[in-house]
């Protein structure tokens, strides 16, 4: 996608309100990434499990402990499904689910982490077209440049 010059969004006059006012400049910049940022639920096993409570579950239908849930955010890399997220958002859990910005909700698979960097790259199996965005480099940067972070609020997703 080629991108417009400022100069673009500047010479239109805009309502104030307006979000492509020039003063909302991170608006194009949204918009045009949007499609490869997902929202991330994990599911975690309980802590404090005991044995207590797993013989209480089996005698009776109810649960030993609440699951924990997790969100995050993180972006599609690669257009065969990989998104690349931090290791706190996934971590142990054994259920990561991921909806897309159609709404789409896939459950992923961790493919590596780092803890120490905390980084993950989870993948899903989609069955539509998705949008990766590109890698950059921190080398390509200078001190001083403005970067921003575009992640994807929490958001209820039901598992079908």
């Amino acid at each position: 996608m080629k991108s417009k010059k400022w100069s673009h969004y500047t010479k239109v006059k805009y309502p104030v309100s307006s979000s492509l006012h020039p003063l909302n400049f991170f608006v194009p910049i949204v918009e045009r990434v949007k499609e490869g940022v997902v929202s991330i639920v994990t599911e975690d096993a309980p802590h404090g499990l005991n044995v207590e409570s797993l013989i209480r579950s089996l005698i009776t239908d109810e649960s030993p402990l609440p699951s924990e849930r997790s969100y995050g955010s993180g972006f599609i890399f690669h257009p065969k499904g990989y998104i690349l997220t931090s290791e706190h958002v996934v971590g142990k859990s054994r259920t990561i689910l991921v909806k897309l910005y159609n709404g789409k909700v896939y459950e992923a698979k961790r493919v590596l982490a780092d803890r120490v960097r905390d980084y993950a790259v989870i993948k899903i199996d989609a069955d539509c077209k998705l949008t990766p965005l590109r890698l950059g480099s921190s080398s390509d940067t200078k001190v001083g440049e403005w970067v921003i972070s575009i992640g994807s609020p929490p958001a209820a997703i039901e598992a079908n």
